[in-house]
């Protein structure tokens, strides 16, 4: 009997260090506990983006179409420092500092590491985003979401998006302070899509629409389209019709998750560079 009492409790803990889910919480909780240390890495990643978004939008109140629009794009550009950027960051230290390596020789998988690693930037990103939608409609008087699911689908697809290109693009970046230069190219970029740093038609209509099929753009043609409940002609949709308005969106968006996981795949580096 003593036995089982004694055996029982440590083996549930085995167990459940062995599972995923537990792995990418006791990820998460590691690197929740190096932003509380690092006031610094706080600041940068945390509470400066947020404080920047707000002060884009605060011109904004009791507009509903230019708002939505307004918060959209800084959401874009949210997505874009604190994910892709932050996130190589992140990569790169924990490669250089031999975290990766080390994690890499226990029992989570490469992928639940990859997760559990991006685990806090993403909780952080998804935090700020709300954030700023409850300070859009709370302060700023814009409307209520129509449907917030497809607004919750674009900022999901829109992290992973973004943590599966910073993790292939960690693999050139030697160093935590080197990953301003490498990815400023990709920014620049993703950044250039219609809805994004880029008002909407102002482009020719074709270069408009080809450059919407960069991340972003669909990223925030969905939060539009979810906030308004209508397109961006004016045209009102019912929530089947707004689904179906969104699919094309969300499909260029796995279209480019699929690209950056095989991206992340073939290029990652595990063990640190020495040059």
């Amino acid at each position: 009997m003593s036995r089982t009492t004694t055996t029982g409790p440590a083996t549930a803990a085995r167990d459940r260090a062995t599972r995923p889910t537990w792995q990418i919480l006791a990820l998460l909780r590691m690197e929740l506990l190096v932003l509380r240390h690092n006031w610094t890495a706080t600041g940068m990643s945390v509470v400066t983006p947020l404080l920047v978004a707000i002060l884009l939008t605060s011109g904004y109140g009791g507009q509903p179409v230019p708002g939505v629009r307004r918060v959209a794009t800084v959401s874009a550009v949210l997505l874009t420092f604190v994910v892709h950027h932050h996130l190589t960051t992140v990569y790169a230290a924990r490669r250089q500092e031999m975290v990766l390596k080390r994690l890499r020789t226990g029992l989570p998988a490469d992928r639940t590491i990859l997760l559990g690693t991006a685990s806090g930037t993403l909780l952080t990103f998804l935090g700020q985003a709300l954030a700023l939608v409850l300070y859009a409609v709370v302060v700023l008087d814009l409307p209520v979401p129509v449907n917030p699911l497809i607004m919750l689908v674009a900022l999901l697809l829109g992290a992973a998006v973004m943590a599966a290109y910073s993790a292939a693009l960690s693999a050139v970046t030697r160093s935590s302070e080197a990953a301003m230069l490498t990815t400023l190219p990709s920014m620049v970029v993703f950044l250039a899509a219609p809805g994004a740093l880029l008002p909407l038609d102002t482009l020719p209509p074709a270069l408009d629409r080809i450059l919407w099929f960069l991340p972003t753009g669909p990223f925030t043609e969905l939060l539009r389209v979810g906030w308004l409940g209508q397109d961006d002609q004016g045209n009102g949709l019912d929530l089947a019709a707004s689904v179906v308005a969104a699919l094309p969106a969300v499909g260029v968006l796995v279209g480019w998750l699929v690209l950056g996981l095989l991206a992340a795949r073939q290029w990652f580096r595990w063990e640190p560079r020495n040059g």
